[in-house]
């Protein structure tokens, strides 16, 4: 069967739309924010908690939109610029639902052999990103671009998918206890990788048995083939061992009968890259990766696992890994800037994560100080000041931290703190300003905090020679 995109016209019979304007192909690119939109590209007019989408279809018509997908009363005041300029509007009901329709719809249609759904507190995307480079040496994959986890994104990423895809990989993240489950429902994995359960998000999920049940939410109701699971976390071991199941388990982790074994002796540190043992079937190999940090050893193990579930060869598998870099915010390392290295963690933080950053830094051989910029944790709830204050006494071996946000007003002087040059600014700005005063060539500076500080503004400063 030769498959093709989808028509307008077939998008809409998904969401009960009507087609106005030209008929064309559906545009493998819809953006919701009208500042990502490309000549030909689609724009869905979504609700906002600040803004209706609707007021930006204006922006996505100068950036070329090709579609606008919105509400009769959204779209109407932009209806015969939309035409006149030669583009199609799709009308629906419930913009965010009709895009999700239409994505299921094309699921259906590709059918790729073999869905994959990531999901974790830590580790999601890194994840995503060495199982696809895993598996792309013998199918076609398709996964996110970016962190696109929340249902919409998960439905831009499924839209975007060539219709030849083979293996499709998505991400799937929560805040709140069904958002998992309202992704599965619409797009069911045939495999699942649960990386760990951490206090991330406790805002939403209020303590770890709610993150673990929002987790164990990846399971869909039926068609789940294999889930993959970090063997070494007991509260989503025991979850998922003790339980009778209609489908395949894999352990992957350091303890003893993981159907993977990673062989912790054989994890090193060479020319900061990483070495990781593994152990399968009585056999053992060493996976080389340019990945910084024993901490993605696990994420390392479960793009193998998924692999060899699918009948991959190890050589194969591990010569696509050893390929795959450091993505951008997420431990990729800066050696030609203000400062001997810049590791660049700016991406997102949570407990978790900043422990392994900092555990990172702390294992290097420096020529100067170690210093880090440290934002303020986000959604942590009512265990913030606890967590805030965890983090605080890791940094012992640091020659000074930026503090940067609210989070740390009330985290004053640790006996491990004590020993530390502090300095705390409200926000990434001020951060980058003190560090272009502050920092020199032989220092060695680790960036970390969450997405909403912005602190990528100091990776970009120090990253300028």
């Amino acid at each position: 069967m030769n498959k093709k995109r989808l028509r307008l016209s077939e998008a809409a019979a998904y969401c009960d739309g009507i087609v106005k304007g030209p008929e064309i192909p559906l545009p493998g690119n819809i953006w919701p924010d009208s500042r990502e939109v490309r000549p030909g590209d689609g724009f869905v007019a979504l609700p906002g908690e600040h803004a209706d989408g609707h007021r930006f279809v204006g922006a996505a018509l100068d950036n070329g939109a090709g579609l606008v997908i919105g509400t009769a009363e959204g779209i109407a005041p932009w209806e015969k610029r939309i035409l006149e300029g030669g583009a199609s509007c799709l009308v629906v009901e419930d913009a965010e639902n009709a895009l999700v329709r239409i994505a299921e719809g094309y699921l259906q249609e590709v059918s790729p052999k073999v869905k994959i759904a990531v999901t974790g507190s830590v580790g999601k995307t890194t994840t995503r990103e060495l199982i696809r480079s895993a598996l792309e040496p013998v199918f076609r994959v398709h996964s996110a671009k970016r962190s696109h986890n929340t249902r919409i994104g998960c439905a831009m990423t499924v839209l975007a998918m060539p219709p030849c895809t083979e293996v499709l990989v998505l991400e799937m993240g929560t805040n709140h206890p069904g958002e998992i489950r309202s992704i599965v429902e619409h797009f069911p994995p045939t495999i699942a990788v649960i990386t760990a359960v951490a206090p991330v998000h406790l805002e939403g999920l209020g303590d770890l048995e709610g993150v673990l049940s929002a987790k164990l939410e990846i399971i869909p109701r039926e068609g789940l083939d294999l889930l993959i699971y970090n063997a070494d976390d007991p509260k989503l071991s025991q979850a998922i061992e003790g339980t009778q199941r209609p489908f395949r388990i894999a352990g992957v982790g350091y303890r003893k009968g993981s159907a993977l074994l990673l062989t912790g002796t054989d994890t090193v540190f060479e020319r900061g890259n990483l070495q990781v043992g593994l152990s399968y079937g009585g056999q053992s190999w060493v996976c080389q990766s340019l990945l910084k940090g024993t901490h993605h050893a696990i994420n390392i193990g479960f793009a193998v696992m998924t692999g060899l579930a699918l009948g991959v060869p190890m050589e194969t598998l591990l010569k696509g890994i050893s390929g795959m870099a450091p993505l951008r915010g997420r431990g990729k390392w800066i050696r030609d800037g203000r400062v001997h290295l810049l590791i660049d963690e700016s991406y997102n933080a949570n407990p978790s994560s900043v422990a392994a950053a900092l555990e990172v830094l702390r294992s290097l051989a420096v020529p100067g100080r170690r210093l880090a910029v440290l934002g303020g944790m986000r959604e942590l709830g009512e265990k913030s000041g606890k967590l805030h204050s965890e983090i605080f006494g890791m940094i012992d071996f640091l020659d000074g931290v930026v503090l940067v946000g609210e989070e740390w007003a009330n985290i004053t002087e640790s006996p491990a703190g004590a020993k530390v040059q502090q300095w705390r600014v409200r926000d990434a700005k001020e951060a980058a300003d003190l560090l272009e005063g502050l920092a020199v060539k032989e220092d060695t500076v680790l960036v970390k905090g969450s997405r909403s500080y912005g602190l990528e503004q100091v990776v970009e400063r120090l990253a300028c020679p």
